[in-house]
């Protein structure tokens, strides 16, 4: 069995590790921003042009990130691990390895699901403004001004998160990027399928001369037809969700009333070998209904 005296010596290797690569990463930030400027200096083009995208140890990550919406920097991220490793020592100091051990992992679940959380409220937000901007978009392009400048025009007048990622597509279009595909990476990224939309629209009238316009008024249309059907479905299914969620929260509410109204009659089942194999059994079965109703409701 590991003992606390090196488990100790065994974080305090890795926290030095992590310091000696945020020092190298600092200085590597350092020699990165200075030669920007002086490109900035001697060309002329705007810095948030040069800019580049930052980039983490897996992709996955930096992706989670985005879809998420949080600006991370990799020395936050590094400090988080730091954090992290630090309640791992306390928790294997408090309570053992084996519960220090499984700390990381219930840290980074919850991360994870918080992540997940977060970006599909940025989804549906970004399903929400793109209507309005597709309509800002030809307005643009009924002025007379090229794809690159509607887009422009339309996300000076769009509000974030949507904003942001038509920031990126046109700052990677300065860099020489085919629009059509950073539009594609960005549907990728965030898996939009009416960006795919408009990737694919702008990606047609590049390569046959299509009129664009036109397009984007179908898929414009398309998005309306869309979520006012979706409203009508979800107004038609209200009863349903509300059986769903009555049906679902039924059986714990009747048991909390249990356990306030005579807490011996559940603790005797409890004590008995029977009574708790009958308490896992409902217990499963309460999840696995839950689980299922949870399904139909997002299936409607």
């Amino acid at each position: 069995m590991i003992s606390n005296s090196m488990l100790s010596f065994a974080i305090a290797i890795a926290m030095f590790a992590l310091a000696l690569f945020m020092y190298q990463k600092s200085q590597r930030d350092a020699f990165v921003e200075k030669v920007t400027r002086r490109m900035v200096e001697s060309s002329g083009i705007e810095a948030s042009v040069l800019k580049p995208e930052r980039r983490y140890a897996w992709p996955w990550v930096e992706q989670l990130f985005w879809r998420a919406g949080i600006d991370a920097k990799s020395q936050q991220v590094l400090a988080g691990l730091l954090a992290m490793m630090m309640i791992v020592f306390l928790v294997g100091l408090w309570k053992g390895l084996a519960i220090a051990l499984s700390t990381p992992i219930i840290i980074m679940l919850l991360i994870y699901l918080w992540l997940l959380h977060k970006a599909k409220k940025r989804i549906v937000l970004i399903l929400a403004q793109l209507p309005l901007f597709l309509d800002q978009v030809l307005r643009g392009l009924g002025t007379g001004r090229s794809m690159e400048g509607a887009l422009s025009l339309a996300a000076d007048e769009t509000p974030a998160p949507l904003k942001d990622i038509i920031t990126r597509v046109l700052r990677a279009g300065k860099l020489g990027a085919d629009l059509g595909e950073a539009i594609q990476e960005a549907a990728d990224l965030y898996r939009i399928n009416e960006l795919y939309l408009l990737a694919l629209s702008i990606r047609i009238n590049r390569s046959y001369g299509s009129s664009v316009r036109d397009m984007l008024q179908n898929v414009a249309k398309m998005i309306h037809d869309r979520e006012a059907a979706r409203g009508e479905l979800r107004a038609l299914t209200g009863e349903t969700r509300v059986t769903a969620w009555v049906l679902g929260l039924l059986p714990p509410s009747l048991a909390v009333y249990i356990m306030l109204m005579n807490p011996r009659y559940l603790e005797t089942m409890w004590q008995d070998a029977s009574g708790r194999i009958l308490l896992m059994i409902a217990i499963g079965l309460q999840l696995t209904g839950a689980f299922t109703l949870w399904r139909m409701v997002k299936s409607i």
